[in-house]
């Protein structure tokens, strides 16, 4: 083992022995909370750590018991033999988890940013395994669901978190039971579920840089029929400088809205409607010019990292809808889910790339795309050693999308267009073979078809050239696994797993000879971990080792000549350790602490991708992370104070294949704080809070092209602070 993993290993071994020490001091002879799966969607609600009630006339310090349907049954979380992040909506809020972006405040190995020149855009790795590319040709490697509806595109998938009851989020490849493009992990957005009570509350959030957000919540019921609804509006001004016309830049303005009907169809079967609706008319992204100075360090070229220069007022908007359909029916020995949905998107974009008042590299793109699937999925129900899930999954993409590079002058225009195909039988099953020792088994089928179309067009207007292209691709992904119940409180497990993610095309390609095809995506994946309890459940240890062996890994890249690309690399190997732990150090007092560590390196590669790979760090992956997030709340006469802070540190990385130290990633550390008045016996609480305290900034994303004079860098956001005021009018 090498030195830095030794290091870290340490360091996790001393959090986890001080955070016993502390807990211990508390304790008390009261007994462990039950670990039954309760029945209910609602009493199956992930939960904040909270005081539970031992069966005695005490209360005593301990952490909740949280169920999550990461496996598509409801499930303790630390009865799951996997890694998995679960944030309630309470938590969300302490921890200012404000859009998805900010999931990383309690998330180990997870690089999440806005996608780099595109508003609303979602760049997300887990253990160094993902995808930063807008065009639909290029796929994600981290899948992410809005109950249960996968969304395959990048674009608008920055989703602000409003009317959320929980985040999941699964480290690893999901092969078997989510199977598309998740060969680095899943990120699992469930929304809240109406309850037939009459409900209605507004909060607001006033902060710097003319930030103003508004969110209502509504819910009632009607004859057999529960509603629940959402609408939000967030607004901010530019918090960038943009020399050329005197204007602030990097705005913000989204609004959407949300509703949810459910009720009981007959008297075994439930059925849940779901729309949402969301405009996007934020402006443009504006990167900022770097150099270096005499030094070597990496300095803005006009003296701050949120001043900009361009030569066009550019123009963003996205507009996007989702339909989903679910029924849930008891057959008694089983139950049967089938979810049917379409969604759609349209994003339209001219944005300024290269960050100068010259035509250097300027893109323009828009996107029309529209979704359908179907989802069967089949549980076990009857009490006993074996259980298992099984499904089949049916869903078809199309894109269409004019783009055009605009490279010292006006470029040509190429019209790309692509459908996909994609089904997949899937099953995963667990035997218990006695009381502590469970085996797991699974396995998914996938069968992939992608027909694409790229027709260029001159500037003036003659065709340059078309190349239609058609691939099929079928895969078989497996899952093994034993998990092993030392005590009551202490589990062990060991996985095995593999992960696939299908072959496309290079949609970028500016000439007929660069309209290439890149070979499938696959991954076997080992982790062994234990999940623990200690001290009358006040203390929450979970520790895993992971290895991830890929081969054929997708990459997008930057040509000499300014051009993108899709391609792959022959290998890579990524392996480290993750920790997440939870304490309930007093009945006010609860800290949540942990971190990982990415040892990755490319491997395997052929004569081809010698010179673009050997010897370089893998992007995308920090040697190490780590957060730490603390809640205290203090009762007063008829009210509490509620105060919670965290931090979160990630070493450095680079963002491109080029390894180009002129925008990597400089080592981080971000600080938030929040202090919320509650009164008791009332309606209304207020908070203030602040967020990137130290004001420290990085890049998130960039461009370095020398060919074309650009170095630029897209920054982290400055500090920001405000205050929310929360209302509940019934």
């Amino acid at each position: 083992m090498n030195k830095y993993l030794s290091r870290n290993l340490l360091a996790s071994s001393i959090l986890s022995a001080v955070l016993a020490s502390q807990a211990y001091a508390q304790n008390t002879n009261s007994p462990a909370p039950s670990n039954g799966v309760q029945a209910s969607n609602e009493q199956a609600r992930a939960e904040p750590p909270a005081i539970q009630p031992a069966t005695s006339t005490k209360k005593v310090v301990q952490l909740k018991s949280v169920t999550v349907t990461a496996q598509r049954r409801q499930e303790l979380v630390q009865k799951i033999p996997m890694s998995i992040t679960t944030i309630s909506g309470v938590q969300l809020q302490r921890l200012q988890v404000r859009t998805i972006e900010d999931v990383k405040f309690a998330t180990p190995n997870i690089v999440i940013e806005p996608l780099a020149a595109t508003p609303g855009g979602l760049k997300v790795f887990l253990r160094g395994v993902g995808q930063e590319d807008s065009m639909f040709t290029a796929d994600p490697a981290v899948a992410l669901y809005i109950n249960d509806v996968y969304i395959p595109r990048l674009n608008g998938a920055m989703l602000d978190l409003y009317d959320v009851e929980r985040i999941e989020v699964l480290r690893g490849p999901q092969g078997t039971l989510y199977g598309r493009n998740a060969t680095g992990g899943a990120i699992r957005y469930i929304t809240r579920k109406p309850d037939g009570k009459k409900t209605l509350s507004a909060d607001v959030t006033l902060g710097n840089y003319g930030q103003a957000d508004v969110r209502l919540k509504y819910g009632t019921h009607i004859g057999k029929v529960d509603i629940s609804g959402a609408v939000m509006s967030t607004n901010r001004n530019g918090y960038s400088l943009d020399l050329t016309d005197n204007r602030h830049v990097n705005t913000k303005h989204i609004n959407g809205a949300r509703a949810t009907l459910a009720m009981p169809v007959g008297e075994s079967t439930y059925a849940t409607l779901n729309l949402d609706y969301l405009k996007d008319t934020s402006g443009p992204p504006f990167p900022t010019q770097v150099k270096f100075d005499q030094s070597g360090h990496v300095v803005p070229t006009f003296g701050s990292v949120y001043k900009v220069r361009s030569n066009i007022p550019g123009s963003y908007g996205l507009n996007q809808y989702g339909v989903s359909f679910t029924t849930d029916t008891d057959f008694g020995s089983f139950s049967l889910r089938n979810i049917l949905h379409t969604r759609g998107m349209g994003n339209k974009f001219y944005v300024d790339v290269d960050g100068t008042e010259q035509t250097r590299f300027h893109l323009f793109q828009d996107q029309k795309q529209r979704q359908y699937g179907y989802e069967a999925q089949l549980a076990s129900q009857i009490e006993g050693p074996f259980s298992w899930v099984g499904g089949f999954f049916a869903f078809r993409e199309t894109n269409s999308q004019p783009t055009r590079s605009d490279i010292f002058g006006t470029g040509a225009t190429n019209d790309v267009s692509q459908q996909t195909n994609a089904y997949a039988l899937y099953w995963q099953g667990n035997y218990n073979f006695t009381d502590r020792l469970k085996f797991i088994a699974g396995a998914r089928y996938s069968f992939e078809k992608k027909d694409f179309l790229v027709v260029s067009t001159r500037v003036d207007g003659t065709q340059a050239f078309d190349v239609p292209l058609r691939r099929k691709w079928k895969h078989p992904d497996w899952k093994l696994g034993i998990d092993y119940n030392f005590t009551d409180s202490l589990m062990g497990y060991v996985t095995v797993a593999t992960g696939f993610k299908s072959g496309g095309f290079n949609g970028r390609a500016s000439t007929r000879d660069t309209v290439t095809a890149v070979d499938p995506e696959h991954v076997i994946a080992y982790e062994a971990g234990i999940k623990s309890n200690w001290f009358d459940n006040r203390l929450q240890v979970n520790m895993d080792y992971y290895r991830n062996d890929y081969s054929a890994l997708q990459f997008t890249a930057t040509r000499p000549d300014g051009a993108f690309t899709l391609i792959n690399a022959s290998g890579a190997l990524f392996q480290g350790v993750e920790a997440d732990i939870k304490a309930q150090l007093t009945s006010k007092w609860s800290v949540n602490a942990g971190g990982g560590t990415i040892n990755a390196r490319y491997k395997d590669f052929d004569a081809a991708n010698n010179s673009t790979f050997l010897g370089k760090p893998v992007k995308d992956s920090p040697k190490f992370q780590t957060y730490l997030s603390t809640t205290f709340v203090q009762p007063l006469d008829g009210a509490e104070l509620i105060a919670s802070a965290q931090i979160r540190y990630t070493d450095s990385y680079f963002e491109d294949l080029a390894d180009s130290r002129m925008i990597m990633a400089a080592p981080n550390h971000e600080v938030g704080a929040r202090i919320a008045y509650k009164p008791t016996n009332s309606n209304w609480s207020v908070s203030l809070w602040g967020k990137n305290l130290t004001n420290n900034h990085t890049s998130s994303g960039g461009f370095y092209i020398p060919v074309l004079g650009i170095s630029v860098i897209y920054p982290t956001m400055p500090r920001t602070y405000g205050l929310d005021f929360s209302y509940r009018f019934w």
